[in-house]
């Protein structure tokens, strides 16, 4: 029986929560590794990235690496039902916002996308890049108009079925642990 995306997202994000720290940290690692390869980072010269909660790949310490290589990093701002991507220079300038994930506390909007790189947060991916979001639609609304190279990172056991709808994007590339997928 197939589920509705809302029993999906519930099951996943039941899931989600259920994955232990020692489980988290052996994957995100790796797919650390593997964005920070990508030629598509290399190139970049803007990383548009989340920031991670408890229950998501890790971000932190690619933040952390993207400031290094001297990268313009900008994290998302929520407000109503827009997301602005808000440049910071470390992880200082983050604070509690909007649904308790850490928000920039500054102001610098990036609105010049060529060049950049979009990390995408997701509970699921499946083979041909759509993702099962948290439900708030702020990342399709911005993949929308989004021109630059979009990248979903997941854990490979969240690799499956999407319930997918017309306004739905794929990214352009995923990566989990085990794998790098082009989407054509």
């Amino acid at each position: 029986m197939l589920l509705s995306k809302k029993e999906l997202r519930a099951e996943l994000l039941g899931r989600r929560r259920g994955l232990d720290a020692d489980y988290r940290l052996k994957r995100d690692i790796p797919i650390y590794n593997s964005l920070i390869d990508l030629p598509e980072i290399a190139e970049a010269e803007t990383i548009l990235t989340y920031v991670s909660t408890e229950i998501e790949v890790d971000t932190i310490l690619f933040i952390e690496a993207m400031l290094h290589c001297g990268k313009i990093v900008a994290v998302p701002k929520c407000e109503g039902k827009t997301m602005r991507f808000i440049e910071i220079d470390s992880l200082a300038d983050l604070q509690t916002g909007a649904f308790g994930i850490p928000e920039p506390c500054g102001d610098r909007e990036v609105t010049d996308f060529s060049l950049s790189v979009c990390v995408t947060p997701a509970l699921s991916f499946d083979e041909k890049g759509f993702r099962m979001g948290y439900g708030g639609g702020y990342y399709d609304r911005f993949l929308k108009d989004y021109n630059g190279v979009s990248v979903g990172i997941c854990y490979e056991d969240f690799i499956g079925e999407v319930t997918t709808e017309e306004y739905d994007l794929p990214v352009d590339i995923v990566v989990t642990e085990e794998k790098i997928r082009y989407i054509n």
